[in-house]
């Protein structure tokens, strides 16, 4: 038996009792379930304080019955757990008909935020985000925690924001004045869409202070700028769950295709489902084909909002919300591939630190580890809109300038003597707009830009491994202009380097006499310190040793004079892989000790690593294995830390060798397996000390053992950082 009470005045009739007390009555005993009591306010308010039926009360919030037009606060008498009641829900948030995918990370930090007080959270991200669906995910798990219910107002057709407040108290069947309705109820309202009427920001802050009880929950691609409130950037999706999403939409299983599909569709979860709609009719392949034409080959059901109906609508609708200020910078932006700095907006494209701060804002430009980018698909939009102000030559134009100028500074730090580190740092944050300046020189025949651009990158190809790229770029800028200056002396010597580094011997010496030759020719346009390097690293790889040591020997006294620091470091790590190749390994060793304390007193922590390699290489030659392997395993790190991989590579054959001297081949051969694969992936080879100690390693290791097979499968598989972390876990 199941028990309603309610206190007010009956009418009596020949009928008996009637009336809306009497109705409300009925609605009340017909929410309870068996075993349950259930009584109204009016109930509640006429039980004495003192009366141990007070104590006995509990709150059950807000709820809508049946015929009754306001919501109507409810009370348990007594003890007892029940099922939710059997009401009217007091939420009118909608339930999307398609599954949520992912986001438990996001949907968690939401509710956290509300949970522990927040009372405006607003939600920000581009359109396409996903800041709607993940709201109602939110809400909906709300609905529970607010007596007084929890309710949706979308605001997408609003354009007057004087409308705001107006619709929330249509929403809520306000009729009385919104802030008295709402008054001290428990109340979570989801403002959806408010980008476009966010003047009415103010009065919704007036409202929360007020109304000491309400909560607003808010998506946006702008936010409201008012006190109190809390930011919650809707970042795309992780890139599992992305294709999870994909799959889940397409029906089809997951694959390495659908996971580039989405990653350059910037894992946005709008252009995931209308990509994954597209599967009716094209491939996955055919889709990243047509990818060029992204704004327009994406289109959603007829069921989709009509701002969302391809990814072109959705963006345009945040661009037309623009000012003519931010539209214009907004269009000049995109000539930035992979993002850019301040400084390089300002110079480029005329930007005011204010506009760059309210594009950010409205979610179309993005700010992270001091860097303005786009989202690929809201930059193609921006391009478009480049072009048809017919200034798209001219800021591409400034752009190569702008990086030809941040090149040649660069260079000529290195060139000078700097830590080599912060300038291939910079080289890496902006090697897309690098790339994109020497193809606007290209295509303009600008070909001082790209030789001097060329020119300035082999130390940014040479430490992160990128030997073909740096090959074909030097080629290339070689091939453009045959004057004899010191920018193809320099072109040379990078095709020398890599191409020592590639194993193409007879193309590295070659490259490097006739880079030799022209810094002879050109006498004092070529630095005394560049010359000396270029003969020495001519004989060095023609095999005279003897006179490299001595070439070598004078740029060590040069660069010590005019204090350049990696010069003198990289001329003693030189001359110790001469005294190691020519049996003399204490000189070797004395060198390295020498060199160890200089480059971390200059913080070169390039050259520490290739000083720490030096010392495990030598420490090999002179059967030391333990010293070798811990120096290896530290130099392997340390070039881990500066993005060196090949020098981390070489370091792990080192290691391997120690291991396999010792007997370990088991280890050996899971490291070799490693380095086998990593540098077939990055399609780098070795310099000649590490070529040595792999040849070392490979003759103590049997191949045909299934031991050492099953140990270089294993190695295979393994990352650098992996492989890196197996060692020192070998050698602890």
């Amino acid at each position: 038996m199941r028990v309603g009470l309610h206190t007010g005045t009956p009418l009596v009739t020949e009928e008996g009792y009637v009336g809306s007390d009497v109705h409300l009555a009925a609605r009340v005993a017909a929410c309870a379930h068996g075993g349950q009591v259930v009584c109204s306010a009016a109930t509640a308010a006429a039980i004495d304080p003192g009366d141990r039926l007070w104590r006995a009360l509990s709150a059950l919030g807000e709820h809508r019955l049946k015929d009754v037009p306001e919501p109507v606060a409810l009370f348990q008498l007594g003890e007892g757990s029940f099922p939710p009641l059997r009401t009217i829900s007091n939420t009118n948030v909608p339930r999307p008909a398609s599954s949520f995918v992912g986001r438990e990370r996001e949907l968690r930090e939401v509710l956290d935020l509300i949970r522990g007080g927040r009372r405006l959270v607003t939600l920000t991200g581009p359109g396409g985000s996903g800041k709607t669906r993940l709201a109602l995910e939110a809400a909906a798990e709300l609905v529970p925690e607010f007596g007084a219910g929890v309710f949706w107002v979308g605001l997408a057709s609003l354009r007057d924001p004087a409308l705001v407040t107006e619709t929330i108290a249509q929403t809520l069947g306000a009729k009385d004045g919104l802030a008295e309705h709402i008054s001290e109820r428990e109340l979570l309202v989801l403002l959806d869409n408010l980008e476009q009427v966010i003047d009415a920001a103010s009065e919704l802050a007036d409202l929360l202070e007020r109304c000491p009880n309400l909560t607003l929950l808010v998506t946006s691609r702008e936010l409201l700028r008012v006190r109190g409130e809390v930011e919650y950037p809707v970042p795309p999706l992780a890139s599992a769950e992305a294709v999870a999403l994909f799959c889940e939409r397409a029906q089809l299983d997951p694959s390495e295709e659908i996971g580039e599909l989405c990653a350059r569709l910037d894992n946005l979860p709008l252009a995931v489902e209308l990509a994954a709609a597209r599967t009716k009719a094209l491939t996955v392949s055919q889709i990243r084909e047509r990818l060029s034409q992204r704004l327009d080959l994406l289109k959603g059901g007829r069921d989709a909002d009509p701002r969302q109906q391809t990814l072109r609508a959705t963006i345009e609708w945040s661009y037309e919300l623009l000012s003519a200020a931010e539209q214009e910078l907004f269009a000049r932006l995109s000539v930035f591939a992979g993002g850019c700095t301040l400084d390089a907006a300002e110079e480029v494209c005329g930007a005011g630190l204010d506009t760059l701060q309210s594009l950010v804002e409205k979610s179309l430009l993005r700010f992270s580890d001091g860097r303005y980018w786009m989202l690929e698909t809201i930059r193609e939009f921006a391009g478009e809109r480049l072009e048809e102000t017919g200034e798209g030559d001219a800021v591409r134009r400034r752009r190569a300038r702008h990086f030809r100028e941040l090149a040649c500074r660069l260079d000529a730090a290195l060139r000078a003597g700097d830590p080599e580190e912060g300038p291939v740092s910079v080289f890496a944050s902006e090697i897309d707009n690098l790339r994109a300046a020497v193809a606007y020189g290209l295509e303009s025949g600008a070909r001082e830009l790209v030789r001097e651009v060329t020119a300035s990158l082999p130390t940014y190809w040479l430490v992160r491994g990128l030997y073909r790229e740096g090959r074909s770029w030097v080629e290339r800028a070689l091939a453009l202009d045959g004057a004899e200056d010191d920018v193809r002396r320099r072109l040379l010597s990078a095709l020398g380097t890599i191409a020592y580094a590639q194993g193409d011997a007879a193309l590295a010496i070659a490259a490097s006499d006739e880079a030799a030759s022209l810094a002879s020719r050109l006498g004092g346009a070529t630095e005394r310190l560049d010359l000396l390097r270029e003969q020495a690293l001519a004989a060095m790889r023609r095999g005279d040793l003897e006179r490299a040591e001595s070439l070598f020997a004078d740029r060590l006294r040069v660069a010590l004079d005019v204090d350049n620091g990696v010069a003198v470091s990289s001329c003693r790590l030189n001359l110790a892989e001469i005294a190691n190749r020519t049996a003399r390994h204490e000189r070797a060793e004395g060198l390295l000790e020498e060199n160890l304390p200089f480059v971390r007193a200059r913080g070169q922590a390039r050259c520490e690593a290739y000083t720490l390699a030096g010392f495990a290489e030598t420490a090999l030659r002179r059967g030391r294995l333990e010293g070798a392997a811990a120096n290896a395993v530290d130099a392997a790190s340390r070039a881990l830390e500066i993005g060196d991989r090949p020098l981390a590579l070489d370091c792990l054959d080192v290691f391997a060798a120690a291991m396999a001297a010792r007997g370990d081949h088991r280890c050996a051969a899971v490291l070799l397996g490693a380095t086998a694969a990593l540098r077939e992936a990055l399609e780098i080879g070795g310099d000649g000390g590490a070529e040595g100690a792999r040849a070392l390693a490979l003759a103590a290791v049997d191949r045909t053992s299934a031991t050492v097979a099953e140990a270089w499968g294993e190695g295979e598989a393994l990352t650098l950082d992996e492989a890196v972390g197996f060692a020192r876990a070998a050698l602890d």
